[in-house]
């Protein structure tokens, strides 16, 4: 099943793709777009994992 937290990770991936490897964004602005947009995946995931305490991962293959 697709959650938000999914749908965070595949967008920010086709926008780090799409800006890093066309004209979008100046040369000069690429280095701190990728910094902002990695800080922001981390506090993301740390807020996931450690403040909702809900990751897709189950232990012992339980369903």
């Amino acid at each position: 099943m697709m959650t938000t937290f999914h749908w965070v990770h595949i967008v920010v991936g086709i926008w780090i793709a799409l800006v890093n490897f066309t004209n979008i964004l100046d040369p000069n602005l690429l280095a701190l777009n990728n910094v902002i947009l990695g800080i922001v995946v981390a506090v993301y995931n740390a807020y996931i994992l450690f403040g909702k305490k809900n990751v897709d991962v189950g232990g012992g293959g339980e369903q």
